[in-house]
């Protein structure tokens, strides 16, 4: 046997391949959250996420909280103070009446690349490189005349021991054309007595 003759080879060896393992459970998956995430969202790390109220991260919906049906959404996945950073990402858009799986496409995000979950294409959006970043831009579409509730959820890995799982976006309402701004909740009335 090898390492018999020469221990140095082997510990030598033996360092690289720790060092190996080491590294990649530090910075993460390289190149994306692998398929076997989508289920549940949870990076492979082998600790605990953190609690999602504390995540410094947040998935952002510029255009507000109604979209008109059929229409792209940008979606901004960004640091909430601008300093913390963020490797690595895992997107999805939900019905908010049904989390069981996701619903819509990604198109190619900045700094990043889609993934097929559950079974359909392009349902979820991944980082490309485990890079330290501040904000990625992503695009979704919802499936053909959806008119319904939104909401995303995004997986954010700041390293190795550190990540928050399925962080909520704002919740995202597709109607045919959009509320005007003097539009206002129903006021409740009393029947008056005549």
């Amino acid at each position: 046997m090898l390492c018999n003759k020469n221990m140095y080879t082997c510990a030598v060896v033996l360092a690289f391949l720790l060092a190996s393992v080491s590294i990649d459970r530090i910075d993460g998956a390289p190149d994306g959250a692998p398929l076997e995430a989508c289920a549940t969202m949870t990076p492979n790390h082998g600790v605990n996420p953190q609690l999602i109220n504390s995540s410094p991260f947040k998935t952002e919906i510029p255009s507000g909280e109604y979209a008109i049906m059929d229409n792209t959404l940008n979606l901004e996945l960004r640091s909430k103070n601008d300093v913390t950073t963020y490797k690595g990402f895992l997107v999805m858009a939900f019905d908010k009446n049904d989390a069981t799986k996701p619903i819509g496409t990604f198109k190619l995000p900045s700094d990043g690349k889609v993934i097929d979950c559950s079974g359909i294409v392009g349902s979820a959006a991944t980082h490309k490189f485990n890079n330290e970043k501040k904000l990625t831009t992503v695009q979704w579409t919802p499936p053909k005349n959806f008119m319904g509730t939104a909401i995303f959820r995004t997986t954010y890995v700041h390293n190795g021991t550190t990540f928050w799982v399925k962080t909520e976006s704002i919740a995202v309402t597709y109607v045919m054309e959009l509320p005007t701004s003097s539009t206002q909740a129903p006021v409740a009335t009393t029947p008056s007595s005549a």
